[in-house]
């Protein structure tokens, strides 16, 4: 009963009416300017650059980064979309003045010119970038927390995509979470889900790694070299156990 009360705040919370025409994290929007922020316009962005930019030539460094890792058939594609929009808004931070969103705004000029919240809404989705989560305290499928593995920030988050895959407690998973207001994120696509036996494998050394790649490289480069890492353990960890299961079935 308590945690229905909690999920109604919660809710509540994120309708309230926004007072302002620059987007803030922190200040909660209407349900109506909700659906249309994530519904209509980030969805248009997101189709007009799938159209643009998800195309062969774009994606062979990255599926030859999927291959390489080799995480199981039904995740391929999970990793894959994960690294393809860290790529666009990775190339987005190296150059605001040319990035993906802003050619989208510039290209809707007209439409967004009587709506400055929207514009600054989405200049604030282009500073996102991927991180690394464990999940915390979960509501429903669609409404949990999401704890930032570095810095140990709670996130709340929303699903809008009822295809995702359900959160499990306790599990690992790496996403770019999309700011909503009111302190309310959403992934930009479903997270990236660790196999659950290997999480605490991957908690013990995370800090170890980051810390070491941080020393050498940029923040985008130590993004790649931790998941590499990451996906390594995990894909260590299912052959272990998938040899332990063989061991067994023979006795």
């Amino acid at each position: 009963m308590k945690k229905q009360k909690t999920v109604k705040n919660l809710v509540t919370m994120v309708q309230s009416k926004p007072k302002a025409k620059t987007f803030r994290i922190d200040y909660p929007v209407s349900n109506d300017l909700l659906l249309e922020m994530v519904t209509k316009v980030f969805r248009d962005f997101m189709n007009d650059t799938l159209d643009l930019y998800y195309h062969d030539e774009n994606l062979s460094v990255l599926e030859e980064i999927v291959e390489e890792h080799n995480p199981k058939e039904e995740k391929k594609e999970s990793l894959l979309d994960n690294l393809f929009w860290w790529q666009i808004l990775n190339s987005s931070g190296q150059n605001k003045k040319r990035s993906c969103i802003e050619d989208y705004i510039g290209e809707n000029f007209h439409r967004f010119r009587t709506k400055p919240f929207m514009t600054s809404w989405l200049r604030a989705c282009d500073q996102a970038e991927p991180k690394f989560y464990f999940i915390g305290e979960t509501f429903n499928e669609r409404i949990f927390f999401a704890i930032d593995i570095l810095t140990h920030k709670p996130h709340l988050v929303f699903i809008f995509d009822r295809n995702s895959i359900p959160p499990k407690h306790g599990e690992l998973v790496m996403g770019t979470l999309l700011p909503l207001g009111g302190n309310v994120f959403f992934p930009i696509v479903d997270f990236y889900h660790f196999d659950y036996e290997s999480r605490e494998a991957m908690a013990s050394c995370f800090h170890y790694h980051y810390s070491r790649y941080k020393k050498e490289y940029s923040k985008d480069e130590t993004f790649l070299h931790v998941l590499s890492v990451m996906l390594q353990i995990e894909r260590m960890i299912f052959l272990e156990n998938q040899e332990k299961q063989n061991e067994a079935l023979k006795l």
